[in-house]
């Protein structure tokens, strides 16, 4: 009876002994991921897909800003994006707000954004004729991946970005995916 609950223990924790043990090898590949405590700078490149009335848009172009990460909850991001290849309807944000950025799994840098402005942007008219292009109210919510690479580099993975533009028309709403690098300009002294 003994012998049974210790081969029992024992089958039972051998699959945790192996789930935790790769864990801690995936962990000791890189260095850990730091954040920019400093004034910080990214651009990134990518994809917008804009939904207008009943049919959806797609445009290539660039994004990027500047920010300030004191705390990992606490740091303030300002941002502007254009969207200018392939794109029927003009779209070009400037945002500024709230970033929370933590490290994930020794070697992640996991972020979010929430931020309100205006946007440069076009509305589908009748016939989805682009109207003329104007400044209207926008905000954005925003999440990345970024990694360590060398110094104060680091390649933003991914982020994928919600902007909605409230036009006079109606509100045009649209997501980004893009890809790209951070640099920490200069870091804070403690």
């Amino acid at each position: 009876m003994k012998r049974r609950s210790i081969v029992k223990k024992i089958i039972c924790t051998l699959p945790l002994l192996v789930l935790f043990s790769g864990s801690l090898a995936l962990g000791q590949v890189g260095p850990a991921a730091s954040s920019g405590k400093g004034f910080n700078a990214f651009v990134s490149f990518g994809g917008l897909r804009t939904h207008v009335i009943n049919y959806t848009f797609n445009a290539l172009g660039v994004e990027g800003g500047l920010y300030i990460q004191p705390k990992p909850y606490f740091g303030l991001e300002a941002r502007a994006a254009t969207y200018p290849m392939f794109a029927r309807f003009t779209q070009m944000p400037v945002t500024v707000g709230y970033r929370a950025e933590i490290p994930v799994r020794h070697q992640f840098l996991v972020s979010g954004y929430a931020g309100g402005g205006m946007s440069v942007a076009q509305d589908g008219g009748h016939h989805y004729v682009a109207t003329e292009a104007q400044w209207d109210p926008c905000f954005q919510l925003s999440q990345s991946t970024s990694v360590n690479m060398m110094g104060g580099l680091r390649w933003n993975v991914y982020s994928v970005t919600y902007t909605q533009t409230y036009s006079p028309i109606r509100t045009l709403q649209g997501v980004s995916v893009t890809t790209g690098v951070v640099y920490t300009i200069s870091r804070s002294r403690r």
